[in-house]
């Protein structure tokens, strides 16, 4: 997976300015926000801050979200209608909508609420556009007027980064007032491509681009200086992940002679490239880096095992551990970090359950799960993947995206997870219920369900008393498919939130018939980021053989993990019957591409879950050679099946 997180650039005032504003806009929907925290009941001899939480929306990611100074926040979600881009302005989700197209990808945002991304035209390709409340979606159009484009990164002044692609990716540079500048390549010719990832507030660019005798070095771009080759060790790949306002570069590189082992590096116009080392692993990522300088991300270990890390420049690099302080079967990973210190990401304990943790030098690794207010029951954060300055979190959760801010003074109402099966046969009654607890007591004015099949929206059940309530509703499916189950709740003073989770629909077939779960991702796995390993999700339904030929029947298959999915429509048996099966087809990356698959999955038994294998990979179009760009068995062919770690795959 791609993870570039762009640096918190310095603030103007006038970014400040703008998020008073907005606050002032807000205040009477979202209350009062003023941390009031509470003595820990662990005795520790301090306040700890607490958590309130906000509903953003349910859906698997498809980019990953990020966090301003103004607690505003942007992310991608799949949806049946493609990927979407959302934006909080601190009070309500707006979808940006697309240029004409199907899919929306959003990737960076500044303090002023302005993001970017790219989006589909008419035409089907994605073009770079940057959006905001007032102007809607603008495309950015290339110097080419065709091909394909991207922006990844806003400054506080306006100016976009990201590459546009006519023979060759260009990274560029793009501002109102001079339009999109193709910021050239490393090296000349026809295969030559560059690739702008992140910039600061003083319009510095840094990105990556081929050079003669590698796959990539890592760049910086000035106005004075143009396009510098920043790595000294003459690796055969590097990769900035984020700029400070005052020009230090963080990283990761392949170390020589080391099997293509990376390290993180940290760069300037002073120091040149340093080696930020491993702190006893095998291996060092960085994912992100606040401005003044502390930097998050992951350390490999010798016995295949991932912890989170953090490094400063006074204390060097330091292991994070895990959440439950066990050393076997578990791990963590370190997805942002903010000016105060403050660490946050994802654990999976030693039972292979993933929670939502905040680091801090004074307190340690800390589960959120343990810090949230008045949370609405069942509700469980798995992953934290943004944090802003003032210390608003954004997280996954089993009932979608969600803000964590501190709190404690009113907030309207918080719903938990969909209780629904996740597996349910046509024509069988579902049964679906969701909690939620209302802070202000204000009192729910109605539920709506909707079951993703099409049909309309159905009222639920309301009970509340106290300041907690549940709503529920029931449905049959008349056909097999994978199917958003969502459920909105309207408060009386107007206020609503949204919740739900997708369910696998299958018809009765000799063999296995559908699954949904989650399995531990390797490190070496996905193609694009083969140092990092994690939760994966997927779901998928065999197709029916009921009434037609096996081979015009088609399946269903979804997998995901943080900022990739695949999604496919065409899933077909390759060998059906019995406790195993194996599927092929077709399907999209991210809403995007023509990819194909190979699924093997076996049933659960008593004492397991199931197995679930699958490897995905696309032609190249200039060598027509096949690249793998996703394999479980980390390259593998002889490696089990991973294990399924909650869910179920289901034989008939």
């Amino acid at each position: 997976m791609s993870t570039i997180k762009t640096a918190v650039p310095g603030r103007r005032v006038a970014g400040i300015l703008s998020c008073l504003f907005a606050g002032l806009a807000t205040a009477a929907v979202t209350g009062a926000d003023q941390a009031q925290p509470v003595t820990d009941a662990a005795g520790a001899g301090h306040a700890m801050k607490l958590y309130r939480v906000v509903n953003l929306r349910p859906g698997d990611l498809s980019g990953l979200p990020s966090i301003n100074a103004c607690n505003q926040v942007i992310f991608s979600q799949h949806t049946p209608q493609g990927s979407r881009g959302y934006f909080y302005d601190g009070g309500a989700v707006h979808d940006l909508g697309t240029l004409d197209g199907g899919s929306t990808i959003v990737a960076g945002l500044n303090d002023g609420g302005q993001v970017v991304g790219r989006s589909d035209n008419a035409n089907g390709v994605p073009h770079a556009f940057v959006w905001s409340a007032a102007a809607g979606m603008v495309e950015l159009r290339p110097p080419s007027g065709g091909g394909q484009s991207v922006a990844t990164a806003i400054n506080n002044m306006g100016v976009v980064t990201g590459a546009y692609y006519s023979q060759s990716a260009r990274a560029f540079r793009w501002s109102e007032a001079d339009g999109m500048l193709n910021l050239g390549a490393l090296t000349s010719g026809f295969s030559s491509s560059s690739f702008g990832y992140a910039l600061n507030d003083a319009g510095m660019i840094v990105g990556i681009s081929d050079t003669t005798q590698s796959f990539g070095h890592a760049f910086v771009w000035t106005q004075a200086g143009g396009m510098v080759d920043i790595d000294a060790f003459n690796s055969s790949y590097s990769s900035p992940a984020a700029v400070t306002s005052d020009g230090r570069v963080a990283g990761y590189y392949a170390v020589p002679g080391s099997n293509n082992r990376n390290h993180a590096f940290l760069w300037s116009a002073d120091e040149g490239m340093r080696d930020l080392g491993t702190a006893g692993g095998v291996e060092s990522l960085v994912l992100a880096m606040s401005d003044s300088g502390r930097i998050a991300g992951i350390i490999n270990l010798a016995n295949g095992g991932q912890h989170a890390m953090t490094w400063t420049k006074q204390g060097g690099m330091v292991d994070l551990g895990t959440l439950d302080g066990s050393t076997a079967g578990a791990g963590s990973s370190a997805w942002a970090v903010n000016n105060k210190g403050q660490v946050v990401g994802n654990a999976r304990n030693a039972d292979n359950t993933f929670r939502s943790f905040l680091w801090t030098a004074r307190d340690g690794m800390v589960d959120l799960n343990t810090r949230l207010h008045n949370a609405p029951a069942g509700l469980a954060l798995e992953g934290a993947l943004a944090i802003s300055d003032s210390g608003a979190i954004v997280a996954t959760s089993n009932a979608g995206l969600v803000l964590l801010k501190p709190c404690c003074a009113g907030g309207g109402h918080a719903m938990g997870p969909v209780a629904v099966p996740e597996l349910v046969e046509v024509g069988a009654p579902l049964e679906a219920s969701v909690g939620f607890v209302d802070e202000d007591r204000v009192g729910m004015r109605s539920a709506s369900w909707s079951w993703g099949d099409g049909g309309r929206a159905q009222p639920g059940t309301l009970r509340e008393e106290r300041g907690a309530g549940s709503s529920g509703a029931s449905h049959r499916y008349a056909a097999p498919g994978i199917y958003p189950v969502e459920v909105t709740l309207v408060d009386r003073s107007g206020r609503a939130a949204t919740v739900g989770r997708q369910i696998v629909v299958y018809a009765p077939a000799d063999g296995i018939v559908g699954g949904s779960g989650t399995i531990v991702s390797p490190q070496g796995a996905l193609k694009a980021a083969p140092g990092q390993s994690g939760k994966a999700s997927f779901r998928f339904v065999a197709p029916s053989t009921a009434g037609v030929d096996r081979k015009g029947a088609h399946g269903a298959l979804q997998f995901h993990l943080p900022g990739w999915g695949f999604r496919s429509d065409e899933l077909r048996p390759v060998v059906a019957g019995g406790a195993r099966g194996q599927f092929e087809g077709r399907g999209k990356v991210n809403a995007h591409g023509d990819y194909r698959f190979a699924l093997t999955v076996s049933a659960g038994e008593a004492a397991t879950k199931g197995g679930f294998s699958l490897k995905v990979w696309h032609t190249d179009p200039a060598t027509k050679a096949q690249v793998v760009d996703y394999d479980s068995r980390a390259g593998r062919p002889d490696a089990p099946a991973g294990s399924v770690t909650d869910g179920l795959i289901l034989q008939r």
